[in-house]
């Protein structure tokens, strides 16, 4: 397959995005310029009179262009969501289709709840201030003063305390119920054996038992008082050091100044009880719903009294000057298109108008559809007039670059013979052209043009860069016509073919057949 050929097959392919393009009419287009073309005419007398249409092989600029159709779409689209809660929809001021600018209210949500919230976090917050105010305000000389008189007032009580107990640590009555214990067990034992020798009664006997015993049962209870007595002012011994212990600590924690670690937990809690409140500042300001930027509403979801879907509301910039054209790049120029191209738009809403625009973006994935791989393309599209809607379907010229002062022929004039690229070169009368085959009359115009093959560079829609192959000034054929005797002509355009090689659509072989492969299908 030639290289032309290549380049063209994909805007013969199926395909949504796909249109073909061929050119139609060039022989008209081209006959309008005066003096472009040169006619020559070969006589025979064993044919009709026969004319060929050629041009002059020039210098000049081509524009090689990427073709491709897209669909007009906003450059910028927003989703609007309620996240206010279960906060349900108090009012709608727009509707869809409506322009709206940047900062205009959409619609408002039930906001009770909300400003309840912040009431609450606005408390917290007077709440942690104050006690960070408290932990890094310095003492007073006054409150110094006052806490140096509980230190004092502490230390008397803990020394009344200290002496209080070590007096009850030696109890008298502890001691005399243990005097008389004692005195009473002696007498009992001298009574106990006097009653054992029968010396005294059993009467003065049972007297000594029961002194004993009494005096047994009354030392038990001072033991046991003293016991309980010093435990009371063992607790009262310690509940006045503690006091005291405190009251000094505080009296250094004030002649210190603020402590850092109760400063840094209340600057934290400050921090905390802020943040809860900004957040329930901007809950609220959540429940009015406020347009981002100027554009067109184009979606509500949701009813007054409902609580709404999400997303809410969307809006896109559908009205704004720079729209954007989604396109579809066949595989074959891809490689060609780069961001910052410039590029055309046309569309069959505006036959007449030609909308300026440039490469934003070129995506990295391919896409298949039916058999057929394009890439897609972001492009800007100029909207000044506001003419463009999304949804459209536009035409893309992408323009790849431009060659100066390079060798062209026209487009009509690239064929195909046997898979090269090539033209037909009219022979000077007289000179013998190239053989060709195929078709009754070959040998009869053999002599009047021969296929040249060539190498192509750039091409746009009516110019074909030539590489190599041709010179500046040699003739090119573009069609051929037939002129009977009868006074009758038959023409083979560029669909067609010269007779003998067969065409696009000519029968080949016969008068009215064409150049082998015929004039194809430019961009």
């Amino acid at each position: 397959m030639s290289e032309y050929a290549k380049r063209n097959l994909a805007l013969f392919l199926p395909g949504k995005n796909r249109r073909r393009v061929v050119t139609i009419g060039l022989v008209a287009v081209l006959l309008g310029g005066a003096g472009t073309f040169a006619y020559q005419k070969w006589a025979s007398s064993q044919s009709p009179a026969s004319v060929m249409l050629v041009e002059t092989v020039k210098r000049g600029n081509v524009t090689e262009t990427v073709f491709a159709s897209g669909t007009v779409q906003a450059s910028k689209r927003v989703s609007l969501s309620a996240s206010s809660g279960n906060a349900v929809i108090k009012s709608i001021r727009v509707n869809v289709g409506d322009r709206v600018k940047a900062g205009q209210v959409l619609a408002e949500l039930d906001d009770s709840e909300a400003r309840l919230q912040v009431k609450n976090a606005e408390a917290n917050l007077l709440s942690a201030k104050a006690h960070l105010a408290e932990v890094t305000k310095p003492k007073t000389a006054a409150e110094i003063n006052a806490l140096q008189a509980k230190v004092n007032q502490a230390k008397a009580a803990l020394d009344a305390a200290q002496s209080g107990y070590d007096a009850k640590k030696a109890d008298y009555d502890v001691e005399k119920a243990k005097a008389n214990l004692e005195n009473a067990q002696r007498t009992y034992n001298t009574q106990s054996a006097l009653y054992n020798q029968d010396i005294i009664s059993k009467s003065e006997y049972e007297q000594a038992k029961s002194s004993l015993d009494q005096a047994q049962l009354e030392y038990n209870s001072a033991v046991l008082a003293r016991s309980q007595t010093q435990a009371k002012v063992k607790s009262e011994l310690e509940q006045a050091r503690a006091t005291y212990e405190t009251a000094v600590a505080d009296l250094q924690e004030a002649k210190a100044g603020p402590d850092s670690s109760a400063v840094q937990s209340a600057q934290a809690a400050v921090a905390q009880a802020e943040a809860q409140w900004q957040q329930q500042v901007k809950n609220l300001q959540d429940t009015t719903i406020k347009a981002p930027m100027d554009g067109v509403i184009v979606q509500i979801n949701g009813n007054v009294g409902e609580s709404p879907s999400n997303p809410f509301i969307i809006m896109d910039n559908s009205d704004a000057g720079n729209l954007e054209v989604l396109a579809h790049v066949s595989e074959s120029d891809i490689g060609k298109v780069k961001a910052g191209l410039s590029a055309s738009f046309t569309t069959s809403s505006y036959a007449d108008q030609t909308f300026a625009g440039k490469v934003k973006l070129v995506y990295p994935e391919a896409t298949t559809d039916s058999g057929v791989t394009t890439y897609q393309v972001l492009l800007s599209v100029d909207n000044k007039d506001g003419l463009l809607k999304t949804g459209m379907t536009v035409n893309a010229s992408i323009v790849v670059g431009t060659h100066e002062n390079v060798l062209y022929v026209p487009a009509a004039a690239l064929k195909t013979q046997n898979g090269k690229d090539g033209v037909y070169l009219a022979s000077a009368k007289g000179e013998a052209g190239a053989a060709q085959t195929g078709g009754a009359a070959a040998g009869r115009n053999a002599a009047r043009f021969r296929f040249q093959p060539v190498t192509i560079g750039y091409f746009s829609s009516d110019r074909v860069e030539i590489t190599s192959g041709l010179q500046e000034g040699d003739q090119v054929v573009l069609t051929f016509e037939n002129t009977a005797a009868s006074g009758s002509s038959s023409r083979s355009n560029g669909m067609g073919g010269f007779p003998g090689f067969g065409g696009m659509g000519g029968p080949g072989g016969g008068p009215g057949g064409g150049f082998g492969g015929g004039m194809r299908g430019n961009r």
